[in-house]
């Protein structure tokens, strides 16, 4: 028997219009449907094929914008192809920004701590001490990766 191998891809979600009022809520489901969705236009069946098995979003952050995408590992060329040339997930205009790739979910967790540490170093110089306890608390709640 041959063991499954997946990669993680790690990526941060920019909005276009960060100045909408209603915030961005990305779930796992549709941006999940929105890299089958594009995998489709310029991969074809063959490409969707390809991934549909191992494709999951294991854990995405709404405060950071940050999610962790798992596939299977020879096919994971075609998702890390096409997500800079995602546009749209649901009804947002965004840019993918892919951050870190790697073989195991314990060392994505390892480089997202380090990534939002630098982030709360970057927030926290502005905002008062009440408003930095529940920024931290928001920041890093990564309870929702599974092993």
């Amino acid at each position: 028997m041959v063991r499954v191998k997946f990669r993680y891809v790690v990526v941060q979600i920019v909005p276009e219009d960060d100045n909408k009022k209603g915030g961005l809520a990305f779930t796992d489901l549709s941006i999940a449907q929105c890299i089958i969705k594009n995998v489709q236009k310029y991969y074809g069946d063959v490409g969707v094929a390809a991934i549909r098995s191992g494709l999951k979003c294991k854990y995405c952050n709404e405060q950071t914008r940050i999610a962790i995408i798992r596939i299977k590992h020879r096919p994971h060329r075609f998702v890390t192809s096409i997500l800079p040339l995602i546009a749209v997930v649901g009804d947002h205009l965004v840019k993918f920004r892919t951050l870190y790739n790697g073989a195991t979910i314990m060392h994505c967790n390892k480089f997202i701590v380090n990534f939002q540490k630098q982030f709360l170093d970057q927030k926290m110089k502005n905002i008062t001490m009440g408003q930095q306890k529940e920024l931290l608390k928001k920041v890093m709640n990564i309870k929702g990766v599974e092993k």
